[in-house]
């Protein structure tokens, strides 16, 4: 990024937070202010905030996710999504004129069966428990794979020299950041957290943060001519039931399976004893061409230029994700509404393929959410699109990273009583900040951060290319974007359940972003589209685009 465009983002953004703290000291504009450049003047009886009687309260929402949380694990094309899928559908009857429609996608979808793992030291083979399968792995013969064991650490690449014709057991903790870095100028627009609960001298952690180290692990593992893959996690096994990433859609060229930390420790042990070690490991899986739909569901409004929410469908466990849940109740109260207080049409859209991220190309990540993205980016030009509200992980738990209670290597998670971090990132736009601050601290969103991206700024266009999850798409594209997201360390795990959900929070998130998707109603469309305007013109006049993510 150019210096000029450091200071002009720097000045963007105190002015944004200039505008926030001056739209706490503002009433919210009256249902008779004037009419924002085409759009119709709401009437006068119209709410910014929602009635909370007109919205499920937390009891309902435990009661709707209690549905999600008993489909466990939903990968693209399992019975389990498509279940999920038809309650959506069955939601979406409820919502008085909505136009529901489909767009189908036929996939390859990979699914185990069973995997076992022998370890032999001298003479003597010990049955050790798997604790999930890596999604698409390469399946073995039903006699398996049998190869020596070499322990590669997480900081060394696998190459050739030192796997090749081996299993491999690799560490794969964690990853993490300081925290520190979301309070950076250049990262962040602006951070609530009135309690300090977020202290910048620790660090955030995530299996997420090393996702790409996995990917990076399965494709140099292939390519070196290992027999196998042993993915070694920090917690107990317990915890690790179906553990799922990565979830590309990719077949990886070798059999590869996750095991908790006291596998991972047996193991590491009877390496280092100096005995002869080996391993047979058996991996049973097959594919199916499937279909899997992206769900759409439009609202008309005054106007045909549409505000956009997006959640998707596949996910591991009852967090990941019930943005859909929020949504068909945001649906509901938005078309109940008089149409005079909808000056926009919104438009509520369930991609599939979160968990499928190369659907249309094998060279191209972002999956649903990138098709939908791709089709927008035409429709902005066109004047047909608003802005984008993407909503994911509502009333996550946070949890931490804690010394085993019985003693055991590695470490457990649990729950610290807060709510998991928040994360809003936003696209250059000072009113859109200011309104989303807004809304944040009137429903007391503790542990928010607005960020300007989930990453350093780079001299591209956009100049942040991650915004942590299914926002990103929308914003690469150059859509006005409101990408929201928890990410609790839980994430990957279906063995966390209805207990990693604050209910209450997730009242306040879903009472909050309705609140938000009618200010976005009568915001004009240059205050929405901030920079998005000049960021357009930077990429027709050759601009470099985000380059792949991984």
């Amino acid at each position: 990024m150019s210096a000029a465009r450091h200071r002009a983002r720097a000045l963007l953004r105190a002015t944004a937070l200039l505008a926030a703290m001056g739209a706490l000291l503002v009433p919210a504009a009256s249902a008779g202010a004037p009419a924002r450049a085409g759009l119709a003047a709401p009437a006068q009886s119209c709410p910014v905030a929602p009635d909370p009687a007109a919205l499920p309260s937390a009891a309902k929402l435990r009661e709707m996710n209690s549905y999600v949380a008993g489909l466990g694990v939903r990968p693209t094309g399992y019975r389990s999504q498509n279940l999920y899928i038809k309650w959506i559908l069955s939601q979406l009857k409820t919502v008085p004129r909505a136009q529901v429609s489909q767009e189908r996608f036929t996939i390859n979808r990979w699914k185990s069966s069973s995997s076992e793992l022998q370890l032999k030291v001298g003479e003597t083979s010990t049955t050790i428990p798997v604790a999930a399968p890596v999604p698409y792995a390469q399946a073995t013969r039903s006699a398996g794979v049998s190869a020596p064991l070499v322990e590669i650490p997480d900081e060394e690449p696998i190459t050739a020299a030192n796997a090749a014709g081996r299993i491999v057991l690799r560490p794969a903790p964690a990853g993490s950041v300081p925290n520190y870095d979301f309070f950076l100028p250049v990262v962040s627009w602006f951070v609530y957290d009135p309690k300090n609960t977020i202290d910048p001298t620790q660090s955030f952690f995530g299996d997420f943060i090393n996702y790409n180290a996995r990917v990076a692990d399965l494709r140099n593992a292939a390519a070196a001519g290992a027999k196998g893959v042993l993915f070694v996690k920090d917690l107990p096994r317990s915890q690790l039931p179906n553990h799922y990433e990565p979830y590309e859609g990719t077949p990886w060229k070798v059999p590869a399976v996750y095991l908790g930390a006291d596998e991972g420790q047996q193991i590491s042990d009877a390496i280092a004893s100096g005995a002869p070690v080996s391993a047979r490991l058996v991996l049973h899986a097959s594919y199916r061409s499937v279909e899997t739909p992206t769900i759409r569901a439009a609202i008309a409004g005054q106007s045909a230029q549409r505000i956009v929410v997006d959640s998707h469908t596949d996910g591991t466990n009852a967090v990941e994700d019930n943005g859909p849940v929020a949504m068909v109740a945001m649906a509901r109260y938005l078309a109940a509404l008089p149409d005079a207080c909808r000056p926009r049409s919104v438009e509520f859209v369930f991609p599939t393929a979160h968990f499928y991220q190369r659907l249309v190309d094998s060279q191209r990540r972002y999956g649903g959410a990138g098709v939908i993205a791709t089709q927008l980016d035409r429709e902005y030009g066109e004047g047909r699109v608003s802005s984008v509200l993407t909503l994911e992980h509502l009333g996550a738990i946070d949890y931490e990273q804690m010394p085993r209670s019985d003693g055991g290597p590695g470490v457990e998670l649990m729950s610290n009583g807060l709510r998991a971090i928040q994360f809003i990132a936003i696209t250059p736009s000072p009113p859109l900040v200011a309104a989303v601050t807004s809304v944040v601290q009137s429903y007391d969103m503790e542990r928010t951060i607005l960020l300007q991206g989930a990453d350093a700024p780079a001299s591209t266009v956009p100049s942040h290319c991650n915004f942590g999850g299914e926002g990103t798409p929308y914003n690469v594209h150059l859509l006005p974007t409101i990408g929201e997201i928890s990410a609790p360390q839980s994430l990957y795990d279906p063995s966390f359940g209805l207990e990693g959900i604050d209910f209450d929070v997730m009242h306040a998130e879903l009472l909050g972003f309705t609140e938000l998707v009618n200010r976005l109603g009568t915001m004009s469309q240059a205050e929405i589209a901030g920079e998005i305007p000049l960021e357009r013109e930077q990429r027709a006049a050759g601009g470099a685009p985000c380059p792949p993510e991984n």
